[in-house]
């Protein structure tokens, strides 16, 4: 959470940002991230707590930068994205790139800027209800429900 609010408000000091998350309550909890992300106050922010995967590809054409949470780990975890091709999002994942074949991290670096299909954003962000759930769902192969509410996403506007 805190490395991807320092990357989307522009402040290197990452474990600031976690003390104060904690500080606050539970660090991955929306309420407590816009808590912190509101103190920045040059930030032209919002939160939106149920959107579709259609309202956030139409927020990145319009240059907005999202922080989402996915259930690519069994607690979960945050990402930015921050565009979209045809059938991909722009990622920025802090931990490493996520392999959808695997439905893991398994290769953990440092950072991943790359690209993840919309069925992974769909199913890790919002069909999924648990890591086991936003997995199995991948594996299937489930249709995209672009229209589908569930997707919790913070919004940074230019």
């Amino acid at each position: 959470q805190a490395a991807c609010i320092a990357m989307a408000v522009g402040d290197r000091d990452i474990k600031g940002i976690r003390m104060e998350l904690q500080r606050l309550g539970v660090a991955g909890s929306p309420s407590v991230m816009a808590s912190v992300i509101r103190d920045y106050k040059q930030v032209n922010y919002s939160y939106q707590g149920n959107a579709t995967l259609a309202q956030a590809r139409q927020w990145l054409q319009d240059g907005e930068l999202l922080i989402t949470h996915g259930w690519f780990t069994s607690s979960g975890h945050v990402i930015i994205l921050d565009g979209c091709t045809e059938n991909r999002f722009d990622v920025k994942d802090p931990w490493s790139e996520f392999d959808g074949s695997t439905y893991s991290y398994n290769k953990p670096s440092n950072f991943y800027d790359g690209y993840y299909s919309d069925l992974l954003i769909y199913c890790a962000c919002v069909a999924g209800a648990t890591y086991a759930d936003a997995a199995t769902l991948y594996r299937r192969k489930v249709d995209v429900d672009y229209n589908r509410t569930g997707m919790w996403i913070h919004r940074f506007k230019p």
